[in-house]
C-alpha cells in the first residue's frame, strides 16, 4: 500500500464499527472499523480495517465512498463516539509490522503528529487503544499515594518508639534474676 493512499490532511467526518458478538467482557472487540474522511472537494474516502483471523493481522482497505443522493451512509453505528472526535484532521498513519512480519496494528494521529488511537489485531478481533501524553509533573493520585505512605511510615516509627518507651519506663516490669 502506497503512503499517499491515506487521506492525510483530510477531516474525519464519520466512524462506524461492528462489534464482535462472540466475546464477552468489558473489552471493546470489533469485527470492522470504517473511518470516513472528506477532502476540500467533498470527496469521501473510507478506510476500512478488518481482522484476519488466521494470521492475527489487520487488513486495510482504502477506497472512495459511493454516494447515494449526494450522501454517504455509514455501515453501522459508532462504538467509538466517546473516544474519537469528529471534525479532526488526519495528520499521520503508521501501519505496523511485528518482528514476525505480520501487519498487526494501525495507528492514527489526529490534529498533531502524536499517536491518537491504535487498532490492534488480537485473535479474530480488533482492539482499540487511546493514547495520551505522559508528563513529568506528578499527577494528584501519585502525590496522594506518596503523602499517605510517608504518614504511614511516621506513624509506624512513633508506634515503635512508644512501645520501647513503655517497656523501659514500666515499674511493674518483671525482672529476670539470676
Amino acid at each position: 500500500m502506497a503512503i499517499n493512499e491515506f487521506p492525510i490532511g483530510q477531516y474525519l467526518i464519520g466512524v462506524s464499527t461492528i462489534n464482535d458478538v462472540e466475546l464477552d467482557g468489558d473489552e471493546l472487540c470489533l469485527d470492522e472499523v470504517h473511518l470516513y474522511f472528506e477532502d476540500t472537494e467533498h470527496k469521501i474516502t473510507v478506510i476500512t480495517l478488518l481482522p484476519i483471523a488466521d494470521t492475527d493481522e489487520i487488513k486495510v482497505i482504502i477506497e472512495e465512498a459511493i454516494k447515494e443522493n449526494n450522501q454517504v451512509y455509514a455501515k453501522s453505528y459508532n462504538l467509538l463516539f466517546t473516544s474519537l472526535a469528529l471534525g479532526v484532521k488526519l495528520m499521520s498513519v503508521w501501519v505496523c509490522e511485528n518482528v514476525q512480519g505480520y501487519q498487526d496494528q494501525v495507528i492514527f494521529a489526529f490534529e498533531t503528529l502524536h499517536p491518537s488511537i491504535t487498532f490492534l489485531a488480537e485473535g479474530s478481533v480488533i482492539k482499540v487503544f487511546m493514547h495520551e501524553q505522559v508528563y513529568k509533573k506528578e499527577n494528584e493520585i501519585a502525590k496522594l499515594y506518596q503523602e499517605g505512605w510517608k504518614e504511614l511510615e511516621i506513624e509506624m516509627k512513633n508506634t515503635s518508639m512508644n512501645l520501647t518507651q513503655v517497656a523501659e519506663n514500666s515499674p511493674n516490669q518483671s525482672k529476670i534474676v539470676e
